[in-house]
């Protein structure tokens, strides 16, 4: 079927592509299955009065966490009506803020270290009630010396106004912050590529997310 777009659409398709977000009409269907699949699976917690807290990672990199982070903030954002923040903390890779034109502001390392405040660091969107923090301006390599264990302080201090929290977390193994996050999370969706299934590594996976008291809301099989 060849698909006519007037002017107008293909401006938006273009700026969907460059925000992440999903072009077609069928993925965003898949986008908002899975953040009521997350609303669900939080409805069905204990409610805690804290932000909801939501971490997407992959076994590898490429995988496409970053978007799917993204449409799964947008999509929490409408469907659920509320204020959703996304942080980025793909630490030296900015591929969110970047897209945005901001990766050069202060973000996540620095209010985490206290070196900047949440209202210098966060940005607005277009999607209306969707906010993004970047990860600021540490590298990967010095982000695994970032003071995590304050995390749950900052989560409560200054993500309060958010219904939703998502975070868009670096790949996981031992050689990034991942796993230095997600203890601070109340769940984690992991992200896999379709031609790289490795049933081993997602056993492994889950292993770990065991061991760190980590609930997996779910699987998202991306790259069909």
């Amino acid at each position: 079927m060849i698909e006519n777009l007037s002017g107008t659409d293909q401006k938006d398709r273009q700026r969907a592509k460059r925000m992440g977000i999903a072009p077609s009409a069928t993925l965003r269907r898949h986008f908002l299955a899975l953040a009521r699949q997350s609303r669900h699976w939080f409805d069905n917690r204990p409610a805690t009065g804290q932000t909801r807290s939501i971490g997407v990672t992959s076994l590898g990199e490429g995988v496409g966490t970053s978007t799917i982070a993204y449409n799964l903030s947008v999509s929490l954002t409408s469907l659920a009506r509320c204020r959703t923040l996304l942080v980025e903390t793909n630490f030296g890779k900015h591929f969110i803020t970047r897209r945005m034109g901001n990766a050069r502001n202060p973000g996540f390392s620095e209010v985490l270290t206290g070196m900047a405040e949440m209202e210098d660091s966060v940005v607005e969107t277009p999607i209306a009630g969707l906010n993004v923090l970047g990860c600021g301006q540490v590298t990967e390599q010095f982000a695994l010396e970032l003071p995590f264990d304050e995390l749950p302080e900052t989560i409560n201090r200054c993500f309060l106004d958010y219904q939703y929290t998502v975070f868009d977390l670096p790949s996981a193994n031992h050689l990034t912050a991942c796993y230095s996050i997600v203890p601070n999370l109340d769940g984690v969706i992991l992200a896999v590529d379709a031609s790289q299934i490795d049933h081993r590594q997602i056993k492994r996976f889950r292993r770990m997310m065991d061991s760190l008291d980590v609930e997996i809301i779910g699987l998202v099989i991306n790259k069909q």
